[in-house]
């Protein structure tokens, strides 16, 4: 026993299958779009990060290696009130741009005692600190948001 389909009804098949290759094609642009996917920010390694300035030719000088202490990462340093800016900034020991910390524009005045708040990227630019007086101050950091880090200095 064969199975017979009428000539009707194979025209009204062909015409369904016509039109549903020519909706097919219509829905279909031929290419696939991956989502994009925000890049991650690197963490920032404070064990690696040194403040450097003018006051230590923007060395990695061990001496300026902020260390971890009960208030976040810190370092001290002595500076001289002449009245003149010191420009700084954190780097570890390579000037890696996603572990470079400074301003968000050229210049970035830290106040003594003010929560400053630093980008680390490439592109950052120098902090300028002006000691109102002759001692030693304490450069204090602690991770914020994504890729941004806080800086509170104060007087010892």
């Amino acid at each position: 026993m064969g199975f017979f389909i009428n000539g009707d009804a194979v025209k009204k098949l062909l015409t369904i299958a016509s039109m549903c290759m020519a909706l097919s094609a219509c829905s279909s642009s031929g290419s696939f779009k991956i989502p994009e996917i925000a890049p991650e920010v690197p963490r920032i390694q404070f064990e690696n990060m040194f403040l450097r300035g003018v006051f230590n030719w923007w060395e990695a000088d061990p001496s300026y290696k902020f260390q971890r202490s009960g208030t976040g990462w810190t370092v001290d340093v002595e500076l001289i009130a002449d009245g003149q800016p010191y420009d700084f900034r954190l780097s570890d020991a390579k000037w890696t741009p996603s572990q470079s910390c400074g301003g968000k524009y050229k210049g970035q005045p830290v106040m003594l005692g003010s929560t400053a708040y630093l980008v680390c990227e490439q592109g950052s630019e120098n902090l300028q600190f002006t000691p109102s007086t002759t001692g030693t101050y304490r450069f204090t950091v602690n991770p914020a948001s994504a890729g941004e880090v806080t800086l509170v200095v104060s007087k010892l």
